[in-house]
């Protein structure tokens, strides 16, 4: 990960690296996840998908190879004192409910991999489990390095405001260069992204923290992922549906994450038929991580104009196409906004400020979905003006859209 992408390195300055003994812990856990399996075929969601695979990693032969620290863990009801009980409980520790107790290990004791198991939509929450990992002053310069693994199952819609995830938080993340956040559209990315985190900090030595959410829907177009779409993923992006081989006249490109990934598959549908516009789907679960490497390329560049040039992951990607992009993310527009000055086509940017509330239904009479993601007509209108906007599509097809979707 180059330290995040390099930004933050001075802060990250004078921390050890993991042992050869955490190394073999990480990448145990990591053989334990990849181990799991879905249940079935039925959709998993990511918060779904969290809760199974911090179980696995808690039993058995991995239970004793990584700190798995939950923020409600304090809550729970303490265990009954009978010795039955004593021995189902070692069997499967209890999470522990602060990483504080981290900071007091002897000398000797080998550090582990943290997960950080949060609950909270707020800024604030998010805060105190980072101070709670990072530890004190003097055990940071003699023991581990700055690293942890944060998973927030915080909502980013509900009908309670109060529950729902804070703008401040994402945009907050966006701009700290030590944390790189992540926002998993399905339980096969969540799991993906969580062994390549391991993987980066725990063996390969990185770091920084890694934040990844993990919302409450299951994705049902979802698929596994093969292990170039998995390294992909943690870079940022992977493809999830090509363009089709017949060369078609109207062709977008539409980006999603998390949540916003569900809408944008469906309104790839709708474009393909009702407008006869072909769309190339990518999943993005790190818009932050594919700005900072790109900006950071560009950097190097302009400082070493004769050394070789680094080619970003999100050039790689999306630079040698001239169709236009549509990137849409469930928080706020910043987010996905990030790689609008990395995109050499016609750009445009949706997010939560953006989101389509309105309640509607399609010509079968399905409710189409609404909340703070970007609803699915909201997506074919902004696909459609950036072909208008191209000169590929002519203007009056937005009139027709808007009648047709009940748009006023």
């Amino acid at each position: 990960m180059r330290e995040w992408v390099s930004r933050g390195r001075a802060a990250m300055e004078g921390r050890s690296a993991p042992d050869e003994v955490t190394r073999q812990a990480a990448l145990a856990c990591i053989g334990k996840l990849r181990a799991v399996r879905g249940a079935g075929q039925t959709p998993v969601s990511p918060s779904g998908a969290l809760a199974a695979l911090t179980n696995a990693l808690s039993e058995g032969e991995t239970s004793d190879k990584v700190w798995i620290v939950d923020s409600d863990a304090e809550h729970a009801s303490p265990p009954p004192r009978d010795p039955a009980s004593k021995r189902k409980r070692n069997s499967k520790p209890v999470p522990l409910a602060s990483a504080i107790v981290t900071w007091f290990r002897s000398a000797p004791a080998r550090e582990r991999p943290l997960l950080y198991l949060l609950h909270s939509p707020t800024l604030r929450g998010v805060l105190s489990a980072g101070i709670e990992a990072a530890g004190l002053k003097d055990a940071q310069d003699a023991g581990a390095g700055r690293r942890g693994i944060f998973l927030n199952d915080a909502t980013i819609w509900s009908p309670d405001r109060f529950k729902r995830v804070r703008p401040e938080l994402p945009m907050w993340l966006a701009a700290q260069a030590q944390w790189l956040p992540y926002d998993p559209a399905s339980a096969q990315e969540l799991k993906a992204l969580l062994c390549a985190a391991l993987d980066a900090l725990y063996v390969r030595g990185e770091s920084g923290f890694c934040y990844l959410s993990a919302h409450e829907l299951p994705l049902a177009q979802s698929r596994a992922l093969t292990r170039s779409d998995a390294r992909n993923a943690f870079r940022g992006m992977y493809r999830l549906r090509p363009l089709p081989d017949t060369n078609p006249p109207y062709v977008v490109r539409l980006c999603g994450a998390g949540r916003a990934l569900a809408n944008v598959l469906e309104a790839a549908r709708w474009l393909q038929l009702d407008w006869g516009v072909a769309c190339e789907v990518w999943s993005c679960p790190s818009y932050t991580r594919l700005a900072r490497e790109a900006g950071e390329a560009e950097r190097v560049a302009l400082q070493r104009p004769t050394a070789a040039a680094n080619v970003p992951h999100l050039v790689q990607c999306l630079g040698d196409g001239n169709a236009p992009v549509l990137a849409v993310t469930g928080y706020a527009r910043h987010i996905a906004n990030q790689i609008g000055a990395f995109v050499p086509a016609r750009f445009a940017a949706l997010g939560s400020d953006d989101a389509d509330t309105r309640t509607a239904a399609d010509e079968s009479g399905e409710r189409l979905c609404t909340g703070d993601t970007p609803g699915v007509r909201w997506i074919v209108l902004n696909a459609l003006r950036l072909l208008v906007d191209e000169g590929t599509l002519p203007r009056t097809r937005i009139a027709d859209a808007t009648r047709r979707y009940g748009v006023v």
